[in-house]
């Protein structure tokens, strides 16, 4: 059905996006340079982002809390701010106050005490419930994008399953949080936002359209930077030059494309099943004997081979200044760092948030550098 249907949309709907699945090979060919990172610290519960403060503390979002993390590897950890609500995106601004993505809540400025001094809860009129991701332009203004307007930042899962018309947006305001105006709207679960090197563009990414898109800061210009992703993309930070750093928190299969547009299947699968054994994207994937697809990922003896179907996986890419992809690190399907959600770079070393196994990591520093040889 899923081929006749296929069919059908590309001949009655010739304007509606129907992409196959990229293979990943070229820049995104699979190896297992992500398993070589080396975790800092001891674990920490679910880190979503991280972003390095002014004071050289590594602040990061963890939960309902952002943790503040100094001395050898960031190991000395305590409670920087405390929220009623998940916390994600950081990012901090020119004049040195930390954005924070607060579920529910909008956007909240602190001060270097951890204090709320400023605070971004609507535009237009509509709550913004679901911030995802945060930035600040060298000029002060700031950029958040806001999911969904049916889902908070923790109902991700269910906000893909569900399938709903693209309801997320692309928000500016001033470095003060007031003059909020939609820039962008219908966007597809942006989950990425970062100013170009140049400083005319906010880049984008969509984790359910698996695309990366430029929106020009002024003027309603916008052109597409990659349109078909082989994974969800995740936050996306400047690097060193004109490179990028983006993260992807999942890759996409077969198996989930096709029950997302089995319509009646996948809503009762979501009425009947647990969340954590739907068939969709996870962030941390190790194994549950009740879980869908078990069979592909057993081989002789229980051995869980690379290759095999993935429910979780680790993807860290570095785009070149057009976008494209230069180089790629992976966590295959028998790796031990996935669901990447959160990195952070000063151009010589690159540090990562895998939320899917709760470890803080640097990438090995032939990625953190030039180029692959």
């Amino acid at each position: 059905m899923s081929l006749i249907s296929d069919v059908i949309d590309r001949v009655l709907f010739p304007n509606r996006e129907v992409h196959a699945i990229p293979v990943l090979d070229g820049a995104f060919s699979p190896n297992q340079r992500l398993d070589r990172a080396r975790q800092l610290g001891d674990e920490i519960e679910c880190p979503d982002d991280l972003a390095l403060g002014p004071d050289g503390a590594l602040y990061v979002s963890s939960g309902t809390t952002i943790l503040r993390c100094t001395g050898t590897d960031f190991s000395d950890r305590k409670v920087f701010a405390s929220f009623a609500a998940p916390v994600g995106g950081l990012a901090w601004t020119p004049d040195r106050r930390l954005l924070a993505c607060v579920s529910r809540h909008g956007l909240m400025a602190l001060s270097s005490s951890g204090e709320v001094v400023g605070k971004l809860e609507h535009v237009a009129g509509e709550a913004i419930a679901c911030p995802t991701a945060v930035t600040a332009a060298p000029d002060g203004a700031i950029y958040v994008v806001d999911g969904s307007r049916a889902n908070p930042p923790e109902q991700w899962l269910a906000d893909l399953m569900q399938n709903r018309p693209p309801s997320g947006r692309l928000i500016s305001c001033s470095a003060s949080l007031r003059d909020a105006e939609i820039r962008s709207d219908k966007l597809a679960w942006p989950s990425s936002v970062v100013v170009s090197h140049d400083g005319d563009e906010a880049w984008v990414g969509e984790s359910w359209a698996h695309r990366l898109t430029a929106f020009a800061r002024t003027g309603d210009r916008r052109r597409v930077i990659v349109k078909n992703y082989a994974g969800y993309p995740s936050r996306i930070v400047r690097g060193a030059g004109d490179d990028y750093w983006m993260a992807f928190f999942g890759v996409r299969t077969q198996l989930i494309e096709f029950v997302l547009r089995e319509r009646e299947f996948c809503e009762e699968m979501m009425a009947k099943v647990p969340q954590e054994l739907w068939i969709g994207p996870m962030l941390d994937g190790r194994f549950n004997y009740r879980e869908p697809t078990q069979i592909g990922r057993i081989k002789k003896l229980g051995i869980q081979k690379p290759w095999a179907p993935a429910r979780s996986y680790g993807l860290v890419a570095r785009l070149g200044g057009d976008g494209e992809p230069a180089e790629s690190l992976h966590s295959r399907v028998d790796g031990r760092i996935h669901g990447v959600t959160g990195l952070w770079t000063d151009g010589t070393r690159v540090l990562a948030a895998s939320k899917g196994r709760n470890r803080l990591v640097e990438l090995p520093p032939s990625a953190s550098g030039a180029r692959k040889a």
